[in-house]
Order: structure tokens, then sequence, then C-alpha cells
């Protein structure tokens, strides 16, 4: 509550009802005090006079005695320290220690000072107090007494961090720079590097006590320009922007924490960075076998995965390959001058000869090892037990290991990998074979229908847009409406029908509008058979889907220009409905109507169509066969040959409003019915049928 009664008031802080108020000048500090006590009034709080203090020189707070020179020791609580007992059980210890590490900031070696303490709580005979413990609690006693004043952190100054790491402990020391150029100490911190740790590089522990220290003091130095002092030079450029390509993974991680800060690495030798070094030699223990800061090592410790490969079980496997073998032989005696003479086993190392050596009966290819036969499906197995695509589990290999046609290996075990097939990493539907739609016989027998939109930028009656095309003529109409229920799609076909009359058959997706039972009783009065598309496979109707995209480019060129949608599109169409169509040769209007358009570029009378139905089903015909070649060569169809009954798996959708799928296959067998249509399968299983386009299908190829 006191936090919200007093943001955004200057120089004050509070802890929970404690609240402390100060300024520069006694003018700063009663202009502060009487903004904090008019939100109080505000607030309707009243403060006991009694425990209220103002205008002071020093002040205790928290356990601290605040001055004009900095923080100090509460002079009350140093007293209970130093008129203690020694503990005469492991609670009273604990108690103790848990008061002192209050006071570790003040205390630069508290860590060796207080370990005969601690090593008393680590006894496994019990408690027992010994002469080290007692000589320990005196010497912390005696450290408490002369410790020095921390300075108070002014937000003014400029803040240096210096860090430094030992084998076993990291230190930091908070410090700014004063108007006079001193470096004052505004807090200490030291702790241990856990077991894993230990094991780091030394350029990591140096990042590692970087990193720690920064996050350690974020709230001073989070929007702050601050400098980062070490005494490891090579972090001057690995902890910056400069050095991200050349930092190994760990620090790498590390800096991108770091990303967050504005600061400078500066370099000092370890002579110069005393206080930070002693820190570092002389840690404060962690409390538990566990850091928050530290990263985890392991994601688990129990696998079922492959069985990781000996040193003993590789050696036997070389000596038992009989390829390897000739190698080593083969390395011995020496190379001929052309690989002919060689045993067809030894060819394709051949062009290899000059990287391959032997040592204590293992063959190298450079650094790698040349792995014998019986040994690289288990190794492909272990690398790729993350279940990490092809190329990544090639990486893995190749940072160790060789052997001829290694690639073709990988891509083989893991394009046969169950889970990465359930998975959807690698495994993907062919596709098939373009099935173009015949030319119907004559204009206005087959329409296709669909929805384009929402437009975000559009006005209200222009969100979405209705289109319909003629497959023979390629005659498009389009309507902008707000909405897209059954009743505006009914509408739009209604006005377009009392104009060209009603077609044979539409032809839709499976939108919601398209399959209600309001749009089917409207077809079926006018009896127009009703056709939809493959589920998920817009490429069906691509008749209209083309159609799109030159109307898209039209709503474009109208918001760059800034003009009416309607007006835009209306003008566009007449233009369209006039023009020879690529496919047909002949203009939408005049295979429609019978006679060419008349537009603004006719200077004499139009002359009479003279296209010939015959003539234009052969040229469409052989269009749609050159795209057909050119869409099989492409894409490398797949030309099924599925069977009833066989079982397959189906890739799932995700509409833009689901949830990811964990999931995205789906297991089931192919119906009764093989194919509905050339491009309508209809699939059984657990209950459920299913129709899909054969884009979609691919062999469940393991049980």
């Amino acid at each position: 509550m006191m936090v919200v009664i007093l943001k955004g008031l200057q120089n004050v802080a509070n802890y929970l009802d404690d609240i402390i108020v100060w300024g520069r000048t006694l003018q700063e500090h009663d202009q502060a005090l009487q903004n904090v006590l008019q939100r109080l009034k505000d607030a309707g709080l009243v403060l006991n006079e009694s425990k209220c203090q103002f205008r002071k020189q020093s002040l205790k707070f928290l356990g601290h005695m605040v001055t004009s020179q900095g923080i100090q020791l509460d002079q009350e609580h140093l007293s209970a320290i130093i008129d203690a007992p020694a503990p005469s059980d492991a609670v009273q210890l604990r108690s103790l220690l848990g008061l002192l590490s209050w006071y570790n900031k003040f205390i630069p070696n508290s860590a060796s000072v207080l370990m005969p303490l601690r090593a008393c709580l680590r006894d496994e005979s019990g408690f027992r107090w010994s002469d080290e413990a007692q000589q320990s609690l005196a010497d912390v006693k005696k450290l408490l007494v002369h410790s020095p004043a921390l300075a108070l952190f002014d937000p003014g100054l400029p803040v240096v961090i210096s860090t430094d790491a030992s084998a076993y402990g990291l230190g930091a020391v908070f410090a700014q720079i004063c108007t006079d150029g001193q470096e004052r100490t505004v807090a200490f911190a030291s702790r241990t590097l856990t077991s894993a740790e230990q094991k780091y590089s030394t350029v990591e522990k140096e990042a590692l006590a970087c990193v720690w220290a920064v996050e350690r003091w974020r709230t001073y130095l989070w929007g702050r320009r601050f400098t980062l002092r070490t005494d490891h030079q090579a972090l001057t450029t690995l902890l910056t922007t400069k050095g991200t390509d050349r930092a190994g993974m760990r620090i790498a991680r590390w800096a991108a924490r770091l990303l967050c800060f504005n600061y400078t690495v500066e370099y000092r030798a370890g002579s110069e960075n005393h206080t930070a070094d002693c820190l570092s030699r002389l840690p404060l223990p962690l409390t538990s076998d566990t850091e928050s800061d530290t990263e985890p090592e392991f994601v688990a410790l129990l696998s079922t995965g492959p069985t990781a490969i000996s040193q003993d079980e590789f050696a036997a496997a070389s000596a038992h390959c009989s390829e390897l073998s000739a190698q080593r032989t083969q390395i011995a005696i020496g190379w001929p001058p052309s690989a002919a003479a060689l045993d067809p086993v030894l060819r394709p190392y051949y062009k290899l000869r000059h990287e391959l050596s032997v040592q204590a009966d293992f063959v190298f290819r450079g650094s790698r090892l040349v792995v014998p036969g019986e040994l690289r499906e288990p190794l492909v197995r272990i690398a790729h037990e993350g279940h990490q695509g092809i190329v990544r589990t090639k990486q893995r290999l190749r940072e160790m290991y060789w052997w001829p046609k290694m690639d073709t290996l990988v891509a083989e075990k893991i394009t046969a990998c169950q889970l990465c097939l359930s998975l959807d990493k690698t495994a993907k539907a062919s596709a098939v074979p373009l099935q173009p739609v015949p030319l119907p016989s004559a204009p206005w027998e087959k329409l296709a229908i669909d929805i384009v939109g929402p437009f975000e930028t559009a006005v209200w009656d222009c969100r979405y847009a209705l289109t319909l095309t003629d497959y023979y003529s390629k005659w498009p109409e389009v309507a902008f409406t707000a909405s897209v229920a059954t009743k505006q799609v009914t509408a739009f076909l209604t006005s377009v029908f009392s104009r060209h009359g009603n077609p044979t058959t539409l032809v839709s997706d499976n939108g919601p509008q398209f399959t209600s039972p309001e749009f089917a009783a409207f077809l079926k009065e006018r009896n127009i058979k009703h056709i939809r598309t493959s589920v998920y496979h817009p490429a069906a109707n691509g008749a209209i889907e083309r159609f799109h995209r030159v109307l898209k480019s039209t709503i474009q060129s109208a918001i760059l220009q800034s003009a009416p949608w309607k007006t835009t599109v209306t003008d566009f169409l007449q233009i369209y409905r006039a023009t020879p169509h690529a496919v047909t040769g002949v203009s939408p209007f005049e295979l429609l109507h019978g006679r060419k358009m008349r537009t603004r570029l006719n200077v004499l009378k139009p002359s009479p169509s003279g296209h010939e139905p015959k003539q234009l089903q052969k040229r469409v015909s052989s269009h749609q066969d050159v795209m057909k070649s050119r869409f099989d060569h492409k894409h490398h169809v797949h030309h099924f040959s599925f069977r009833k009954g066989d079982k397959v798996r189906v890739k799932k959708s995700l509409h833009m409003y689901q949830k990811p799928i964990q999931n995205s296959l789906l297991q089931l067998r192919l119906g009764k019915k093989l194919a509905l249509t050339p491009t309508s399968w209809m699939m059984e299983g657990s209950g459920m049928h299913r129709v899909s386009h054969p884009c979609r299908l691919m062999r469940w190829i393991m049980d």
C-alpha cells in the first residue's frame, strides 16, 4: 500500500511502513518531507509522533546507521553480537549465522572467517563447539567493530563493477567514483563455485563472475551506463557485440543475458584489482548445492536413449573390421600411384589418402576417427537421440567421426525415424500431379466462388470481397461487403444470376457460408450442383485463386493512391473483362457475350467475334498440358500407388485461431472408396471418416 501512496515522489524510500526522506540541502529535504506528509494526509493515514524523527544528520534504518559519511553498523545491533555468548546448540548457531549474514557486505573476507562456524553444522557426529569456532567468533566480532563505512549509492555518480574469479570462487565490488576522483565502495559480494562451475575454463569463470555481479546488482544498474572491470583481457571483446561470433556457446549465452544492460568492459590487471581478487579467493559459501545463477548442465539424469560407445568397444570393433584392417596395412606400406591397384574396399579412401593416419590402432582422417562398419548405425542413433534434424545430426557426427557415405546413412535413418515422422520434422507429403480442370462446354456453365479478406485497413463496408469466376470465359464478378454470412453470399449470387442466369455447377471451398443449410437450399431451388474443394487445399480452386492475386494488387494500388476501393475495382473489372486471357487467348467479355467490348481504346467499330469453340478447347487443353508438365517437373510429383485399406498418415492443418498442434499427423486407413474424385480421397479410422486431397497423404512406413 505504501508503495502506491508514495509513487512518483522524489527523495523518499520505504520498507513496509518505515519511511525515510532525505535531501542534499535543508530546503530540498523540507520540500520532500512536505510532499510525503501531504500524500499520507490524502490517504487518511496518521503518523505516531513518538516514532518520528525529523532533520537528523544520522538515522537508524533497517538495522543500519545512515549518515552523511555512508552506511555503518547499528551500534545496538553490533552490541548484541559482541555480547552474544558462544552457541550451545545448532539452532543457536544457525540463528547467529543468519544475523551475521545481514552484515556480510561490511566484511570483505567474511567467508573465510565464518568457515569454522559453518563447519560445526556439517559435523556428522552432531553439534560440537571447537576452538577454531571460538576463534572465528572472536575474529568476526573484531572485524565488525572495525568495519569501514560503505558509501551511500548516489544515482548521479559513475558506477564501477569490479569482478574476479578464482578456481573455486567469485568476487565483486560495487563502487562509485566521487567528484574528487576517488572510488568509494558501496557493497562487497562473493560466492563459491558449484562443482559444475569449477570445471569451467578460466575465461568462462571470469565471464560468469561478470554476469553474476551485474545481475546481483541489477536494481542499481538497470537503465544506467556503468563500467564492468575485469582482470581477464579477452572479455573486453567476448562480452561485447564485437565478440559474439568468437565466443563459445556458454559465454555467448551469458553475453546475451547482458544485452539489456548499458556497460563498457574495462581491463585492469589482477595486481591492481586487489579487492575483487581477494573476494574470489575467499568466497562466501553457497547455502545449498544449487545456485540460481548456475545454468543447468543436464535436462535429465536418467535416459532411455541409446547406450554410449566406450573406447574399448570402439577399439574392439576397429580390430575386427576388415575394412579398417586393410586401411592400417595400406597406410603402413604406402599408397600406390593409382586407385586401380587397390582392393575395391579401399578405393573410396584413395582421394583422402594424405589425410589418413593411424594412432594407437585407430584410423584417423585428420582429427576425426574413421568408424568401423558395425558402429556406424549405433553412432547415428546416438547423434540423433535428441531427434534433431538431418543437418544438426550430421554436424554432431562431423566434429568427431567420418566414414564413406556418412551423409547418406544419416539421411536414411532419420527419414525412417518414426518419432520424427510423427512430429513432422523431416517427413513431407510428396507433391501430386497437377489435375487441370477441363474446359466446360459453354459459357456460364461452371462457376467458382470465394471470399477475400478481411482487409484490416478497409472501411466498414469493404472488409471482405465476394468473388465469382466463370471457368469457360474467365469472366469475374466482385462485390465488397461488411459481412460474409450466408445471407450476404446468397444476395450477391442472386444479383449476378439475375443478369447472366443460373449456372449448372458452382464450386466453392468448405467455409461455413457454403456448407450451411440455407446455402444448400438456395442452390437446390435453382437446380445448381454444388462441388466443394478438398479441405485445406485452396489450390483445388485455382481458377479463382489466380484472379485473387490480380485483385489484391489492384486494391493495393488503390491504397497507395488513396483512391476509393469500389471505384478502382470497378474500373479494373472493365479492363480485365476486355483483355484477352492468357489461357483462352480471348477476352472474357467476348466469350461470354459473343462480341467484343467497346472501350476507350477503340477508334473504329469493334470487329465481330471470330473464335471457334473447338479451337478454344484445343488451345486451353494445350496450355494445360504445358502447365501440368512444368508443375510436375518443378515439384517432383509422386504418382500414388495406394490401395484400399493401406495405412496412411494425413497431415493436419492449423487454423489461424487454433492453438498449436503437438502431433501434426493423423493415422488413418484408406476407405472403401479409394478416390471419390481425382483430388478427394476418403480415409477411415477410430470411428471417423475424413476426405482429404492426396497431396496431404503419406504412407505409414512403421508400426
